[in-house]
């Protein structure tokens, strides 16, 4: 305790000696990044921030990057709220570009967009930004899943969110977004997100080509998922992205290529549905498996149609069990054979009293 009191003692009297003593020596400790200034030193500060910004200058235009930049470095560390500040934080990004230090470069650019919004290199900034990141996209240098690689899959998603947000009014946002779906439709695990990177396109860009190119994205996407379900809901899902993408872009030759893809999407979800049919025929529910036949029939134009219409006349001839007899005579209280109806969004068809695993899909 007593080796405290010198300290305590001399804490007091710089408390005590005067206020502007009090402010220095406490003001060294906790500076304040918001500390204000008056209109005499900020003018101040603006010569000697020209004066470093200056030198700077002479010393990237004779060819010393590298005290060039440490010198715009100076200007923006020393004197962050003048003009010179911008400058230099502009010109301090460009050397890092310059020299092939990608990330760092691009992380210079955004502390630039971020602390000086009304820099009038705005525009070059974001398209820079857009270069580098497309940049380490198209790398080569891959690594093993993903370590070793030159930028992981996520550091470039955060690059690209950071474009479509710093300048969401220009053509690199959309483009940002694009790739951001791109980069999402790699894993099949973020095969959702990569989606919804397409729906925001289409939502907030609609009428351009890149709303265009997330819309058929989207159609894309709906189709490996339907083909790796064996429910028509997901088919259903890429004939409604594959009609607004027709409708919405007529004359674009992608149109042809979708709508004779829908016939294939129409006879795979009727593949489904008569799978579905026999799974519940080959387990006794006679029941729901007309129901499922009897959709496949109301589609004519697949070669499943015949298949299902002669399973239905098969099982309308086949004899009545001896257990459903009795129903004519009361309620069976063996077996309780009902259909009950979905609940789900696929309302389209019945679910059985008990509902078991449904086999992979199968011709007949």
């Amino acid at each position: 305790m007593t080796r405290k009191i010198p300290a305590l003692i001399f804490i007091l009297s710089v408390l005590l000696a005067s206020p502007s003593d009090a402010q220095s020596f406490f003001g060294g400790l906790f500076k304040d990044k918001d500390q204000r200034i008056d209109a005499e030193e900020f003018v101040s500060q603006q010569s000697s921030a020209d004066t470093r910004l200056a030198k700077a200058k002479a010393y990237e235009a004779s060819g010393k990057s590298r005290q060039a930049r440490d010198g715009y470095r100076s200007v923006v560390k020393a004197y962050p709220r003048t003009d010179a500040a911008a400058e230099a934080q502009y010109r301090y990004a460009t050397i890092l570009d310059k020299t092939g230090d990608d990330r760092k470069a691009f992380e210079a650019y955004q502390e630039l967009l971020t602390n000086y919004r009304n820099t009038p290199h705005f525009k070059e900034t974001v398209e820079q930004q857009f270069t580098i990141a497309n940049k380490l996209k198209s790398s080569e240098k891959k690594g093993f899943l993903g370590i070793g690689a030159t930028v992981q899959p996520s550091k470039l998603i955060e690059m690209y969110q950071q474009i479509s947000q710093s300048a969401p009014q220009s053509e690199f946002a959309p483009k940002s977004l694009l790739n951001i779906g791109y980069i999402h439709s790699e894993d099949e695990g973020t095969r959702n997100e990569a989606l919804a990177s397409f729906q925001k396109v289409v939502n907030n860009y609609g009428g351009t080509s890149h709303a265009s190119e997330a819309q058929y994205q989207i159609f894309k996407l709906r189709g490996i998922n339907a083909e790796q379900s064996n429910s028509p809901v997901e088919d259903r899902a890429q004939v409604e992205a594959g009609l607004d993408f027709v409708n919405q872009n007529p004359q674009d030759q992608r149109s042809t290529e979708i709508r004779s893809n829908l016939d294939e999407i129409e006879t795979r979800s009727m593949e489904k549905l008569f799978t579905t049919g026999q799974f519940y025929e080959k387990t006794g529910k006679p029941d729901s498996a007309r129901v499922y036949y009897r959709e496949v029939v109301k589609n004519p134009n697949t070669p499943w149609a015949a298949k299902a219409q002669a399973r239905l006349s098969i099982l309308d001839n086949a004899p009545v069990a001896v257990e459903k007899r009795a129903g004519f005579f009361g309620e069976n209280p063996l077996k309780k054979d009902t259909v009950e109806m979905r609940t789900s969004d696929d309302d389209l068809l019945p679910l059985p009293a008990t509902e078991e695993s449904i086999p992979s899909t199968e011709e007949s």
